[in-house]
């Protein structure tokens, strides 16, 4: 099995919030200030290169709201986090990277 690069892009609706966001339970980004820059509807972004297959990605918002996924980097290639109106975590994942990526 080949390694996949899989990219968490952190994108709308991050307001100075604390993000700590783990693949297979690893921490690959934990940054204290995450806000969103509204030019571009991009917070951050981390790339991680993973075995294919199925993984686990979590994302975590200041301790409190969090979302948990599992993946198969053989057909999806980006997970893409928002935080909805009401204050919760939504994504989306496919199979194609952003544009602005």
């Amino acid at each position: 099995m080949s390694d996949r690069e899989l990219t968490i892009a952190l994108e709308e609706g991050f307001d100075h919030r604390h993000v700590v966001v783990l693949v297979d339970g690893r921490v690959v980004l934990d940054d204290p200030d995450v806000s969103t820059r509204h030019q571009i509807g991009l917070a951050r972004s981390v790339r991680v290169a993973l075995p294919e297959g199925d993984h686990f990605v979590g994302v975590r918002l200041d301790g409190s709201d969090r979302l948990d996924l599992r993946i198969d980097t053989a057909a999806i290639r980006s997970v893409r986090v928002s935080v909805t109106a009401d204050g919760g975590v939504h994504a989306v994942a496919g199979g194609d990277l952003p544009g602005y990526l």
